[in-house]
């Protein structure tokens, strides 16, 4: 979820792509191997670990398996140990609003508004899409209108249903 909260700042421009892109290495580069967090949690040993991580290299050219994969083959885990590892994993890295933190690339309290904004967006467009799927509405043959051309120019964004991000600055004189 963290990652399409990302995007939405990138949407938002509250986020410049070319931050979001370094925020993701960064999350990337803080998630744990499975490798390490199965040393760690006592669910395989060393020896075990390098049987596998042997098996990876060996095979890297005609096979695609994974770390977790190879460990169920060989029987050192069983699937349900597998997950719980896969699981262990995902929670292991920096969320994206915790690093939009650090960075400082906002405070804790916009982060959570824009967080909570996120989220009922969210929930808001699934809801919308369950109730589309329970009463659908019959749709009358579409006939080609001719697109009218605007009036008013570009369309102007709509600033109330966008969050505002107010920063306080201080100005020197």
């Amino acid at each position: 979820m963290s990652l399409k909260f990302g995007i939405y700042l990138v949407e938002q421009r509250i986020v410049s792509p070319e931050q979001f892109c370094g925020l993701v290495k960064i999350q990337q580069e803080s998630v744990r191997s499975l490798a390490k967090i199965s040393l760690e949690r006592n669910m395989l040993t060393i020896r075990q670990v390098a049987n596998i991580l042997d098996a990876q290299e060996t095979n890297a050219k005609a096979s695609t398996k994974s770390f977790h994969q190879l460990a169920v083959e060989m029987n050192y885990l069983s699937t349900t140990e597998a997950v719980t590892l896969i699981k262990a994993q995902e929670s292991s890295g920096v969320s994206i609003n915790e690093l939009l933190v650090e960075c400082g690339l906002l405070t804790e309290s916009q982060s959570q508004v824009l967080y909570s904004h996120f989220q009922r967006l969210t929930f808001r467009s699934v809801q919308d899409a369950e109730n589309n799927q329970q009463n659908p509405t019959p749709q009358a043959p579409a006939s080609p209108a001719p697109a009218k051309p605007s009036s008013t120019g570009p369309r102007q964004p709509n600033f109330k249903r966008r969050p505002v991000i107010i920063q306080n600055r201080q100005v020197q004189i």
